[in-house]
């Protein structure tokens, strides 16, 4: 009988079995395959999320900039028309220079188009407003 106590011991003192290891970083793996995708994409709509905000402090602006000065402010797409936008119509710094897009305000018939532009390579979608509110993406945007 003391024989069998010293062998449970000892097999509780080796650690764990080679299959119950495998079967631990199989599933390891398996939840690393479906939550890194997930949390890249929610990353991605966030960064969307906040360039179609960005784009509406910029509409609400220029309908300010508008009452003032009888024209909307416009400036083309460049690395640095989000600065410029920070100073001319913000008069601080609101937009993030340094992050995933580029904004610029365009000439649009009935006013402008505020525009996100994604900074290359980021795979991330290009999105504008018109001084009417209507929020559109991709191809539809100048």
């Amino acid at each position: 009988m003391k024989h069998s106590n010293n062998l449970i011991k000892t097999r509780f003192i080796a650690g764990f079995t080679l299959i119950e290891l495998l079967i631990v970083v199989a599933i390891v793996g398996i939840m690393a395959g479906i939550g890194i995708p997930m949390y890249n994409g929610y990353i991605t709509d966030s960064k969307e999320t906040v360039a179609k905000n960005d784009i509406r402090s910029i509409a609400l602006m220029e309908a300010d900039y508008y009452s003032d000065n009888n024209t909307y402010y416009l400036i083309a797409n460049s690395t640095s028309s989000t600065r410029s936008i920070n100073t001319n119509l913000f008069g601080r710094t609101t937009l993030d220079v340094e992050g995933d897009y580029n904004y610029s305000v365009r000439a649009h018939d009935s006013g402008f188009h505020a525009v996100a532009t994604p900074k290359s390579n980021t795979g991330l979608t290009k999105y504008c407003l018109t001084n009417l509110n209507d929020m559109n993406s991709g191809s539809k945007c100048p």
